[in-house]
């Protein structure tokens, strides 16, 4: 699985898979290789076999790790066990690849393996074993947290687990990796942090099973109570001293893994922290929390401390500010803003006491303050706080570290503090970091949007903003609020423009990987469906009315049928989706047939979701019937409606946990019914789609302002606002079902405007379509065309022109950051194209949607 932080370390533009970085260093090879083995590099591994050796579907994988300063001679000693066993392997390639995989933001699963040994049986695996932890007796490298260890050894590790990467597809695109069981059963081979074995497989390396763990977790003196964090650097812990019954925090850091790009360690920068800690305790008590003990446990390190009582900031702010609720005019943003100055003046105190004994903090971030109750403020995570007559520890928060051309600037040794300082300050009014890095002049727009909810004081404002230069002396590269108050669909239609150009700048059909960059899932799972891909982006586009250039359709055709064979069937990321696109540029012949296709998938049998299953190939159906007046395709799409109106209970059709919302849960397979019953004029239809409403309903959160929001699923109960998963999402369904001639429902038009206040929002964490503030103006547009009514209408179209402070300049152009606003994309679901869309909802009126 890719996530934001790994494919943002590849390139400083877009997203992509860490293995594209451009200098990835000299490969590593063993230094004697026989006549007959060849090499292939995939991902991040060089791979070693030779011709006929056995092929095997699953068995005992052997990890061998490493220290950073051995990595050569360990794989020289693996290589030479693996030629002469004839068994197939293979290896980190460099060594900057080495530091990504034990990175301290690493996936755990993944950190610690250097290499990996594919033995035919078991008898083969047990010579391996036994050679390489002898051979290597002394070696020491990092635990691999999916293996057990051979006797011993500190580096030799192993697990039972598929080999050849056998999977099936699963409704979002995503493999699922497989092993069969003792009973030949395909299974899903886990790749938790922990040592697993598959049903009916036993381990034949110990002569009995270590007995499970049960009961509370002991490390050194201190139980713990609660797990704050995990990471591949150790974890962090509230625990309690069992001597005294203090409370305490405890830092944990692996062996030779955790590290930061410069080479360091996580136990290497625990020691230096619990040192800088110990002397600054010792200088000015209660400045850092007070350090207790420093132990080992196994092989990890402990740290213990003080226990700081209260929230991090980042919390603290989302639980206070009165800038992101529905009821803005009732809440007290004068205490609020109050506080703020108590947070920062306690800052202030604090890292005017660090700086005068000659230290600097170094990772200043919402993170890492506690507020404490009254207000006060503690930092916390002294690991990159270095003296000030040393050169500053690389790396920090994104968005909280000056840029190198402030850096560049001068040589105040302070100037992280006080930039990261002013970096505060803004988040407690928006994350508005990465934009005003890029494009500072959108911090007016900014302003302007918090000034409509209650208007930003001076002197905070001044401090959030101190870092970013604007001014008369800069051309402007963004409307002014004055611009905007005067003709806001102007802008947005201006907006629109220079969107369509960004978005046809960053087109490179030349690639092979991709046409347009796409976001950290689409290397999940695809380039070319409509969430992540092409598709999306195209569909974007001829929503704009702006030509599709030739080698972008048929680049996007190409595609689509080729890997048709390998994509699932749904609207968001499979043929379904892609379908309706090709169907849009007027490929009807190649659109049937892959609509065919994902209507016989194995998959639209077992989901019936609007994003990946049943109900978003019924809405391709409608969608072709309304193109070519072919009734087969509405009754292909009548017999999915019946399908999904018959289904007493739709959990197992659903997403995840009893998943919520528009993609995943009920409210979309109520939208499909409803479309349907506009096609057919068939009311069960309706009615089946009422009482799915209903149920979902039955899963809403009331907020504490009287809003109604909805959690992902049953097992993560965040309040979500946005179009995919949350408040816009369902509210873009119950609108519907509102204002339909024969649906009289009560509890439909109570809830559906507190809906509405969730949704109600001019700043978000992200600009996009699906988990972004693009969502929710899409979804108000379409509230207010169906009331009618004018103030709904200047709502959806206020919430619109807060996208403009979103978009950074691109030559004659505008991008917008994507999913993690850390690198640009051009998708549907987080980028680009999907705030066109929803700024041609407002501009041009209801389309072709895709999923409405």
């Amino acid at each position: 699985m890719f996530d934001v932080l790994e494919t943002a370390l590849a390139d400083g533009e877009y997203y992509a898979p860490f293995c594209t970085v451009r200098a990835p260093g000299p490969r590593l090879s063993p230094g004697a290789v026989p006549e007959g083995w060849c090499r292939s590099d995939r991902d991040i591994w060089a791979f070693w076999s030779r011709p006929g050796l056995p092929e095997v579907d699953q068995g005992w994988k052997i990890h061998v790790s490493a220290q950073i300063s051995r990595i050569q001679p360990v794989l020289d000693t693996v290589a030479e066990a693996c030629f002469a066993a004839n068994v197939p392997f293979k290896h980190v390639a460099t060594r900057r690849f080495y530091l990504f995989l034990h990175h301290k933001h690493a996936p755990r699963p993944q950190a610690g393996k250097f290499c990996a040994l594919y033995p035919p049986d078991t008898e083969t695996a047990r010579r391996l074993l036994n050679r390489l932890a002898e051979a290597l007796d002394g070696e020491e490298g990092a635990y691999v947290l999916t293996d057990r260890r051979y006797r011993n050894s500190r580096t030799v590790q192993y697990r039972y687990g598929a080999f050849r990467g056998r999977s099936r597809l699963l409704p979002d695109g995503k493999q699922e990796l497989l092993v069969r069981d003792g009973a030949g059963r395909d299974i899903v081979d886990l790749r938790t942090p922990a040592f697993l074995l598959p049903p009916g497989i036993t381990d034949p390396f110990v002569d009995e099973e270590p007995a499970a763990h049960q009961g509370s977790i002991v490390m050194g003196n201190y139980e713990v109570v609660r797990v704050l964090q995990t990471s591949n650097a150790g974890g962090a812990y509230q625990a309690r001293d069992v001597r005294s019954g203090r409370a305490v925090f405890l830092k944990e850091a692996r062996a030779h893994n955790g590290y930061t790009p410069d080479g360091l360690s996580a136990q290497e920068r625990l020691r230096a922290e619990h040192a800088t800690l110990t002397r600054l305790h010792q200088a000015a008590p209660g400045l850092c929390p007070e350090p207790l003990e420093y132990f080992s446990e196994w092989e990890h390190e402990f740290l213990a401390t003080e226990f700081v009582a209260g929230v991090p900031l980042r919390t603290w702010v989302g639980q206070n500010t009165p800038l992101i609720r529905a009821d803005w005019a009732q809440r007290d943003s004068e205490s609020y803003f109050a506080d703020c100055r108590r947070i920062l003046a306690g800052l202030d105190d604090t890292l005017g006491r660090l700086h005068a004994l000659g230290y600097r903090f170094g990772d200043l971030s919402p993170s890492n303050v506690i507020v404490t109750p009254g207000t006060g403020a503690r930092l916390v995570d002294f690991e990159m706080a270095t003296p000030l007559d040393e050169p500053a520890v690389a790396g920090g928060t994104p968005g909280f570290v000056p840029s190198a051309a402030l850096l560049a600037e001068g040589s105040d040794p302070l100037l992280a503090d006080r930039f990261a300082l002013g970096a505060l300050a803004l988040a407690m009014f928006a994350n508005a970091h990465a934009v005003a890095e890029r494009a500072p002049d959108n911090l007016a727009l900014l302003r302007r949007d918090l000034t409509a909810v209650t208007a930003p004081p001076a002197d905070l404002w001044a401090r959030a903003t101190a870092f970013y230069p604007t001014g008369p002396d800069r051309e402007p590269t963004t409307p002014t609020p004055d611009e905007v108050d005067a003709d806001p669909v102007g802008c947005l239609a201006r907006l629109a423009d220079r969107l369509a150009a960004g978005l046809l700048a960053m087109a490179d059909c030349d690639r092979a990987d991709w046409v347009f960059p796409p976001p950290p899932a689409a290397f999940a799972t695809n380039t070319v469906c409509v969430g992540y891909g092409t598709a999306g982006v195209v569909h974007a586009l001829l929503s704009a009315r702006v030509a599709v250039p030739d080698a972008v359709r048929k680049r996007l055709r190409q595609d689509g049928l080729d890997l048709r064979g390998e994509l699932p069937p749904g609207l968001d990321v499979g043929v379904a989706g892609i379908a309706r696109v090709l169907a849009q540029l007027g490929h009807l012949d190649e659109a049937n047939d892959l609509a065919l296709l994902a209507e016989n998938h194995p998959l639209t049998a077992s989901c019936a979701t609007l994003a990946g299953g049943r109900a978003g190939v019924g809405l391709m159906w409608l969608d072709l019937y309304r193109r070519t007046g072919d009734g087969r395709c509405l009754d292909r799409a009548a017999a999915a409606g019946d399908f999904i109106a018959e289904t007493a209970e739709p959990r197992p059709l659903l997403g995840p946990q009893d998943a919520r919302g528009l993609f995943h849960g009920r409210s979309g397979l109520a939208l499909f019914l409803h479309r349907l019953f506009e096609e057919s004029g068939e009311v069960r239809y309706l009615a089946a789609g009422s009482r799915l409403l209903h149920e979902e309903l039955d899963r809403a959160m009331e907020l504490p302002d009287g809003a109604l929001s909805f959690p992902d699923n049953a097992a993560v109960r965040r309040a979500m606002p946005y179009y995919a998963i949350g408040s816009a999402g369902v509210g873009t369904v119950l609108t519907r079902y509102v204002h339909t001639d024969g649906v009289q429902d009560e509890r439909f038009a109570a809830a559906l405007p507190r809906i509405v206040a969730d949704a109600d929002k001019l700043c978000a964490t992200e600009s996009g379509l699906y988990a972004g503030l693009a969502g929710l103006a899409h979804f108000l547009t379409d509230h207010a065309e169906l009331t009618g009514r004018s103030t709904d209408r200047e709502r959806a179209v206020k919430v619109a022109t807060g996208l403009l402070k979103y978009a950074v300049p691109h030559g004659e152009g505008v991008r917008f950051l994507g999913t993690g606003a850390l690198r640009f994309s051009a998708d549907l679901s987080s980028g680009s194209a999907g705030v066109l869309l929803a700024v041609c909802r407002i501009l041009d009126g209801p389309g072709a949607d895709l999923f409405a």
